[in-house]
């Protein structure tokens, strides 16, 4: 059995002279990422690794949700792979995750991610909000077999409080 879980970084401010990949969480992101963090708190608990995109604001998403969790922060892996937008690149980095691992995360950036939870669900979504995920769980062992799967299981927190 494989879970994966779709983390989309929290908000990020534009009012710094910033390349995009170094655009920093903005004070509503960090409050929001850690609202998020807490009320997610029995999706988010269970990871065995954490892997994010090299984006100082998925990178800050990262730090603050394992803080909020007591998560180590050795479980984080930053991966030039995630810094994305393409969902299909996403997918070829999913099929080389090490088979080892059977519940993780992927912390990372739109269209992507609202484009995946669209081929992994039949209710479409418009956008997949900062600060927001959607989690999977497959019948198999492999990570290179979950593209051509359909999910057993599918829950996002698109509609919640958090």
């Amino acid at each position: 059995m494989k879970t994966i879980t779709f983390l989309r970084h929290s908000k990020s401010s534009w009012e710094y002279d910033v390349s995009d990949i170094n655009r920093p969480l903005n004070e509503f992101g960090i409050n929001k990422i850690k609202k998020v963090s807490n009320f997610s708190r029995d999706t988010f608990g269970e990871f065995e690794i954490i892997f994010s995109s090299p984006a100082n604001r998925a990178i800050h998403t990262c730090i603050i949700l394992a803080n909020s969790l007591q998560i180590d922060l050795k479980k984080i892996i930053i991966c030039n792979e995630l810094y994305t937008f393409d969902m299909f690149e996403v997918f070829d980095f999913i099929k080389q995750i090490d088979d080892k691992y059977s519940n993780i995360l992927l912390v990372g950036h739109n269209p992507a991610y609202t484009e995946i939870s669209n081929y992994f669900s039949e209710n479409k979504i418009l956008n997949l909000p900062t600060a927001r995920w959607f989690y999977l769980k497959f019948d198999t062992d492999s990570w290179s077999e979950i593209i051509g799967l359909k999910p057993t299981y599918y829950i996002n927190n698109i509609n919640s409080e958090s």
